[in-house]
Order: C-alpha cells, then structure tokens, then sequence
C-alpha cells in the first residue's frame, strides 16, 4: 500500500526530469549571429566613454548606443543585404570645451543561411569580406573572424584614438 502512495511521486519526478532532459537552451544564449565589437583605447582594452553607435540606411530606429560608455557592441548586419554601415560618435572633453567627431565603420559581407536544429530553427551566419572606416575618433578596425555565427566570439575590434596625449 505504501508502494502505491509512492507511484504518484515517482511519475512526477520522471516527467520533470525528462523535460529538463529535452529542452536546449544554447539556442538562447545568443540567438542571432551578430558581429561583437570590442573597444580599445589606443592599444589598451578598455571601455570608451561618449560614444554613440547607429546604422545608417536603416529603416525606423536604429539606434544601438547612445552617449554610452561601451567595453563592446554588437554590430546588427543585415541578411538581405551584402553591406552594412554604421555612424560611431564620440565625444571627448578637450581644453575648454566638448569635441564632436564622427566616424563611419562599414562592413561588407556575405550572409549564409545555416540551420541549427529543430528546437532553434535557421539563422543566418555571416562570412566578413571587408572592413572600412574613416578615422577622425577611431585609428583602426581590426578584424579578428570573418565567419560570425552566434557564438560569443568578439569578430572584430574597435581601436579608438587616445586623445589624452
């Protein structure tokens, strides 16, 4: 009889195991294959104050920062297109007053459709083939993988001028 009481329990704690046991959450940890950006100053890793990050061409609101202090971003790139800009702005505090300088980071690429799994469903990754930028605030851009997929991997890295020279 007490065998019988114990049924009940052990069923439930066999059906909470076995849906634990089929869920796959790596899908949700980055679901969409985005470029990340680190931001250096100078040579050094660090986070970059008065920055703000847009895309241009983009449709509605495509604002990413906004006089952020940013260690890193991710860049959206688009799959229905081959290349992708973005506007960077950084304000830096120079002598008596607030410095304005803008900069352009353009992206050229190729979108892949990739299916991950039946729980995720497909994605696109992107193979990188060029990476421009103008140079006012920013001294370079350094290309680290082309291939983005939806790992945390930082694909590129984003050197700021140290304009406290």
């Amino acid at each position: 009889m007490r065998r019988l009481a114990l049924l009940p329990l052990a069923c439930l704690t066999l059906l909470l195991t076995l849906a634990a046991a089929c869920s796959d959450d790596s899908c949700y940890d980055n679901g969409s294959s985005l470029p990340l950006a680190t931001i250096c100053l100078g040579t050094t890793s660090q986070s970059v104050g008065g920055l703000s990050v847009m895309g241009i061409g983009v449709p509605g609101d495509s604002l990413l920062a906004d006089s952020a202090t940013l260690s890193e971003i991710y860049l959206p790139l688009r799959a229905t297109s081959t290349a992708t800009s973005f506007a960077v702005t950084r304000r830096v505090m120079r002598g008596n007053g607030l410095v304005v300088f803008h900069d352009t980071i353009s992206i050229g690429y190729r979108p892949i459709e990739y299916f991950h799994s039946i729980e995720c469903g497909a994605m696109y990754n992107f193979d990188i083939t060029s990476v421009t930028t103008t140079t006012a605030a920013i001294d370079s851009v350094v290309l680290l993988t082309p291939t983005v997929t939806n790992a945390r991997t930082p694909a590129l890295r984003i050197h700021f001028t140290d304009f406290a020279l």
